[in-house]
């Protein structure tokens, strides 16, 4: 997530409605192939990189622990209460005339989503027929964020405030799109259970409507968010890497990042290391996998 964590939405939170999500976004026939030219090797880059996650480039120290809990409900269970989160904030948009509509960035956004989203299909068989979907928000407040069932919400603010090009919005969306890949979103509500017991939040919409409810709650999961942070810089890395984009334009991102960071951030309240931490983390994963023996490493065949 590139921005403060998701708070004070319980009321937000309703059945999903996939209308609301396609009416939202624009249509999407445009299709760019990566140019990267790992092939089937790239199919092994999530193992690779969450190796990385535990290495010294990104700061953890050993013994840190990965961040994953086991899942407390079904993943269709899951899933279906975060695109409800999501469509809901859709259609409160909608509601509020706050959709961004600008056909310039739309088509932008469009065109780097369907490219990133190539790059996912060639890591994670998972999402080899999957439809990305990238909406514009004005003032959404959070940079942006990724839900399950394939959709980032982008703040239209931010996009505009730091006159991203398209490579750093490749690097965002990759980045958004390594928390659906490593699951992250199922991992906050299984937190949740862990911490309240089931028996108190017997559902997934349940647990989220009282992790949304509580500040204190996100404080709690903070040490782990960071992590999972942590764990989407380096994922986010290797997808950039498959989408064709410009990652040396696209670090340029952390430095206008920078520049908007107030003293001391990165600390160990924060759920994000600083900018210049990030930038360096990324660089260290792109630059690992760019490696001839790290090529070889990832060919399964």
């Amino acid at each position: 997530m590139f921005g403060n964590a998701l708070t004070n939405g319980a009321h937000l939170c309703q059945p999903i409605e996939k209308d609301i999500l396609r009416l939202a976004a624009a249509s999407r026939h445009w299709k760019r192939e990566p140019t990267d030219t790992w092939g089937e090797a790239m199919k092994a880059c999530v193992a690779v990189v969450l190796f990385l996650c535990a290495s010294a480039c990104l700061g953890q120290q050993p013994g840190e622990g990965r961040a994953r809990s086991p899942a407390a409900y079904p993943e269709p269970e899951a899933e279906a209460a975060w695109r409800g989160l999501a469509a809901s904030y859709v259609r409160k948009a909608l509601k509020d005339q706050t959709l961004d509509r600008d056909p310039g960035l739309n088509a932008r956004i469009d065109a780097v989503m369907a490219a990133v989203g190539a790059a996912v299909a060639t890591i994670d068989s998972r999402f080899a027929k999957s439809e990305w979907k990238a909406i514009l928000i004005a003032d959404f407040g959070r940079g942006a964020a990724a839900f399950p069932g394939q959709t980032i919400i982008v703040d239209a603010k931010f996009a505009r405030a730091l006159r991203l090009n398209d490579d750093e919005l490749a690097l965002i969306l990759s980045h958004e799109a390594a928390h659906v890949l490593a699951g992250h979103a199922l991992a906050k509500l299984s937190f949740m259970a862990e911490y309240l017991g089931k028996e108190k939040i017997p559902t997934a919409q349940t647990a989220l409507l009282e992790f949304l409810a509580r500040d204190s709650y996100a404080a709690a999961f903070q040490p782990t968010e960071r992590l999972q942070e942590r764990e989407a810089d380096a994922l986010g890395a290797a997808i950039l890497s498959a989408s064709g984009y410009d990652a040396q334009r696209a670090l340029g991102l952390f430095d206008k990042l920078a520049a908007l960071e107030s003293p001391g951030h990165g600390q160990a309240a924060d759920s994000h290391d600083s900018a210049i931490a990030r930038k360096q983390a990324v660089s260290g994963v792109i630059a690992a996998l760019r490696q001839p023996g790290a090529r070889r490493s990832l060919d399964l065949r």
